[in-house]
């Protein structure tokens, strides 16, 4: 290797170690610090990336070393430390599924590599999360802020109807619980749908730079195989909703599995009205302007349900009417 060739490979691994921790400190970016790495990997290789990503781990274990030197609580200090890794840490991991450089998955579709690091990242999390739990510490400071904060939502003096609903709705165990049981039945949806969404922007950018191919979304499809499942998932929902059996300790799993495999049939219900749109030729301010419409819906309580139930099954009905296929045929 050549003097120049060197300086630009230190060069490169600076500037994507740089750009990873700065946007690692902040909160709206957080789950962006990853897609330097990506493109890292993909202009220089596996070498390269092992070392900006190690580089990174330490960096960043250094800056939470220095974030938390104030906390005079060592298991709280404990605690805060690997609540600021772990979120990076998991997003590093599932990395090292989707980019394909592991033998054993190599060549398989990057869907079924999203669902097993995400399965992956549960086996990690699950462990971490019981040691936060029985930190008494931690959980005391955690539980009181939100408690505070649920008091100054619902008013702690306040005897009005709405103020009643939302402390029945939040049960004796008040908002702690409530977020407790709102993570476990919906983290690993999040840490997917996350995954997913830090691929796509990577790819983009690659593929703006030509340096990779982009799969469209009118071709995102969901393999028939997953229709089963969905359905049992789907019947393990709306089981607990209406308070018809308690699934117990699968719980967490039915909802988790159950609210990813929806997303991803709506997404394929969405690719579907893509198709519908490009077929017809309608303007793009009008096809703007019906997505929207579909987002604001999904943020309107109630009313939202005929997309988040009405877009997974337009997506599931592509298993029998090959509606894509018709159209493009036409």
């Amino acid at each position: 290797m050549s003097l120049n060739q060197g300086q630009a490979r230190l060069r490169d691994l600076s500037i994507t170690v740089v750009l990873a921790l700065v946007l690692s400190q902040f909160g709206l970016t957080l789950f962006l610090f990853t897609v330097p790495l990506y493109a890292l990997y993909y202009s220089k290789g596996v070498r390269d990336l092992l070392i900006a990503t190690g580089s990174t781990i330490v960096l960043m274990f250094l800056i939470t070393i220095w974030k938390t030197s104030s906390v005079a609580d060592t298991d709280l200090k404990e605690a805060l430390i690997i609540i600021e890794m772990l979120i990076p840490v998991l997003l590093m991991l599932g990395m090292f599924f989707i980019i394909d450089i592991i033998p054993a998955l190599s060549g398989l579709r990057r869907l079924y590599r999203l669902f097993i690091a995400t399965g992956v990242a549960v086996i990690v999390a699950i462990p971490v999360f019981r040691i936060l739990i029985n930190n008494n510490n931690f959980t005391d400071v955690i539980e009181s802020q939100m408690n505070m904060l649920a008091g100054v939502m619902t008013g702690s003096n306040d005897s009005s109807f709405e103020s009643e609903v939302v402390q029945s709705y939040l049960g004796e165990e008040g908002f702690w619980g409530y977020m407790k049981r709102f993570y476990m039945k919906s983290a690993a949806a999040l840490y997917f749908l996350l995954l997913m969404i830090v691929t796509r922007i990577s790819d983009m950018l690659l593929f703006r730079f030509k340096q990779q191919p982009l799969l469209m979304l009118i071709d995102f499809t969901v393999p028939e195989i997953l229709l089963w499942p969905t359905l049992l998932v789907s019947l393990g929902m709306l089981v607990e909703v209406f308070n018809l059996v308690s699934l117990g300790a699968v719980s967490p799993f039915i909802w988790n599995i159950g609210f990813i495999l929806l997303f991803l049939y709506g997404l394929q219900g969405f690719a579907i009205l893509r198709t519908v749109f490009l077929k017809f030729k309608l303007p793009m301010s009008l096809r703007f302007m019906i997505e929207m419409i579909i987002i604001m819906i999904l943020l309107i309580p109630g009313i939202n349900y005929i997309v988040i139930i009405g877009l997974p099954v337009f997506g599931a009905s592509e298993t029998w009417i090959k509606l894509r296929k018709s159209i493009r045929s036409t």
